[in-house]
């Protein structure tokens, strides 16, 4: 199913569904068995219908940030509880905000006891939710033209994600064969390709309920009414990049031909996104550097006490157009890292990072003076992470469409920056590449604030520091 640009399957949406249900019906059932068990107050279902909606809401950006729909993990049930928790914890504080900054909505009335049966109850329905998982079949049957790389990249991500109940019953080629793909760690499976003047009968005989075409020069060669029909009798036929796109929220540079960039929908900046991107740049760099300015104060202090030297790290960076600008951190290596080696990568436990730098790494404290870059304009406080000049020669020369990220201005957070870890080589600067490009396509102001609210998940839970 198509939603925002993104692939989801019926088990997303179900469990979402869910949730929504129980939370909103157990909150209300929860309030009525604290009534009738004698406590002096009367039913008002208006006040209690909005407390069991914002409590709903509270619920599921909560169990959103404790990573609870990612479905297509099998979550142990120590995993499951210890996820729970975390959620419920944050649904806790997010009431108790609600509660400070809203008195008249009486949140004061809602008792812990009555919101503990409401978590069990979720964790119930999850405990279901995931044996039903573990015991669905694979339900439709894809069909792939053409043997080429993004293909078989298309066919390896839904051999990993069986729970979106896809299966690729084969390829069509010049001529029969098998193709091997690897997945896992690893797992490999030889899956069969059908010769081209076959794909009419196939289709009908295996019951084939999707076709993803690898390239324009894969379905040429077909008589010309064949893909007309097949779509007549409704058979969905999209391409393997627009596919994976929605599957992987990335675009696969594998096979890419810029007549896919061209015209594909997207890859556009309006006015209106620019204007909104740059309001909320400056509103949240400005509350940001007040808010962290104690935090600031004392990684100062620290830095300044372990190691002496300069507090801030100035490097040349690559901005928009690739125009060059200075970037500035908190230094969190030993003063001259480089002076004996020049530009290297991070890697993990690098020795010049301090004790100190760890630290503030690890909390992307030291990403705080970056927020004068963006108030300055040389950066946007969502976009793809600024590069180094010696780095970006390299890479552009290596990688395709590397020149793109740098269309828009550069970020202290990005898609590819909370979905991809620390990069320390060109293999993860392609890989983040692929994130980057998806941004630059679905560029919008929501999706802006979608990667903040991921931004504090991955601060959180400190995960990709180096």
């Amino acid at each position: 199913m198509r939603m925002f640009n993104r692939y989801y399957s019926l088990y997303d949406l179900l469990l979402l569904a869910g949730d929504i249900i129980l939370a909103a019906l157990g909150t209300e059932a929860a309030r009525l068995v604290v009534v009738l068990g004698g406590f002096p107050e009367s039913p008002n279902w208006t006040l209690w219908t909005i407390q069991s909606g914002i409590v709903t809401v509270a619920i599921v950006l909560s169990f959103y940030c404790a990573d609870l729909y990612a479905v297509d993990q099998t979550l142990s049930v120590r995993e499951l509880l210890l996820r729970l928790v975390n959620g419920f914890g944050l649904t806790c504080l997010i009431v108790a905000a609600v509660t400070y900054l809203f008195p008249a909505l009486e949140f004061r009335k809602i008792h812990l006891p009555e919101l503990v049966p409401v978590v069990v109850g979720l964790f119930c329905w999850r405990l279901w939710f995931i044996g039903v998982l573990k015991r669905v079949g694979v339900r439709n049957k894809v069909l792939i033209v053409g043997t080429q790389g993004i293909g078989k990249l298309v066919a390896e991500e839904l051999l990993r994600q069986k729970h979106l109940g896809l299966e690729v019953f084969g390829f069509i080629g010049d001529r029969a064969e098998h193709v091997v793909l690897s997945y896992g760690n690893p797992k490999r499976i030889s899956i069969p390709v059908f010769p081209k003047h076959d794909i009419m009968a196939l289709v009908k005989e295996a019951r084939v309920n999707r076709i993803l075409v690898a390239g324009a020069e894969s379905i040429a060669d077909f008589p010309a009414l064949e893909p007309v029909l097949l779509r007549l009798k409704g058979i969905p036929i999209e391409d393997c990049h627009t596919f994976y796109e929605r599957l992987m929220s990335k675009i696969a540079v594998t096979d890419l031909q810029p007549g896919w960039i061209a015209l594909a929908s997207g890859f556009r900046k309006t006015q209106w996104v620019l204007f909104a991107k740059r309001a909320i740049d400056m509103l949240v760099s400005v509350v940001g550097l007040v808010l962290a300015a104690p935090i600031a104060a004392l990684a100062a202090v620290a830095i300044k006490i372990e190691s002496g030297g300069p507090i801030l790290y100035r490097q040349e960076r690559v901005g928009q157009d690739e125009r060059l600008f200075t970037l500035y951190k908190f230094r969190s290596m030993v003063a001259d890292a480089e002076a004996g080696t020049g530009p290297v990568w991070a890697s993990v436990d690098d020795p010049r990072v301090t004790r100190v730098g760890k630290i503030i790494r690890k909390l992307r404290i030291d990403e705080i003076p970056q927020m004068v870059n963006v108030l300055t304009g040389e950066m946007s406080f969502v976009g793809p992470r600024p590069e180094r000049p010696f780095f970006v020669s390299q890479l552009k020369e290596k990688i395709p469409y590397y020149n793109l990220r740098f269309s828009v201005k550069p970020g202290i957070t990005g898609w590819a920056q909370i979905l991809h870890d620390y990069g320390d080589s060109e293999e993860d600067a392609l890989e983040k590449l692929q994130y980057e490009l998806y941004y630059i396509k679905n560029i919008s102001v929501v999706f802006d604030l979608q990667i903040i609210l991921e931004t504090f998940k991955v601060i959180i839970f400190g995960r990709g520091a180096r």
